[in-house]
């Protein structure tokens, strides 16, 4: 079993979870507009995530 670092649970704790289902609203697909550029998220008939410029 690997060592765990100290700070790791802390970390965890402090970052935001979102799931697929809260983004994606029950669309299959979301635009996400970071820095100037549009890419898009998109699910799969398999369930997967799709992430694209």
């Amino acid at each position: 079993m690997p060592a765990s670092r100290p700070d790791a649970d802390s970390t965890a704790q402090r970052r935001p979870l979102l799931t697929s289902k809260e983004l994606l609203g029950g669309r299959r697909e979301l635009r996400i507009e970071h820095e100037g550029c549009e890419y898009i998220l998109r699910t799969t008939r398999n369930g997967k995530l799709i992430l694209t410029k």
